[in-house]
């Protein structure tokens, strides 16, 4: 009697067991599958954060090499028109403007009309990034065509 006890304790004791472990390392890998997707969708934003942060880089060197040089980079509205983001290089002979653009109906009526804002300014566009070209040298806008 005694055996079939502790054999009945035992069984229960495992089968416990059992159902607790299982459920922990469920909700594991429902979380480490979780996290990957995240992980995912984090490393597709820094990404495109950093080729974006790298075409800056490469264009301000880009600057540097032309002996163009800038006071100061302040950053723009680039929402007033239309895009994502937009940063101001300020020189000696004026300033430089350059925003970045998501596909959509305001980048797309920048590539037809090559005009920015409610004043039409003129503009230059390389992939997705735009210049104001109003008032700008060759040389800085030479800079600006020749980063892909």
């Amino acid at each position: 009697m005694k055996k079939i006890l502790v054999l009945l304790l035992c069984m229960s004791f495992f089968t416990g067991c059992s159902s607790q472990t299982d459920t922990p390392n469920d909700t594991a890998n429902n979380n480490r599958s979780t996290e990957n997707v995240t992980e995912s969708e984090n490393n597709n934003n820094n990404t495109t954060m950093n080729q974006t942060d790298d075409w800056y880089t490469r264009f301000e060197n880009g600057l540097k090499e032309g002996n163009i040089t800038y006071s100061s980079k302040n950053v723009l509205d680039a929402t007033s028109v239309g895009g994502v983001e937009g940063y101001r290089y300020v020189t000696d002979n004026g300033n430089i403007d350059v925003y970045r653009y998501e596909d959509g109906d305001e980048f797309n009526r920048i590539m037809s009309e090559k005009t920015i804002g409610d004043d039409k300014k003129k503009v230059e566009v390389n992939d997705h990034m735009v210049i104001v070209s109003d008032g700008l040298s060759e040389d800085v806008l030479d800079v600006f065509r020749n980063l892909k």
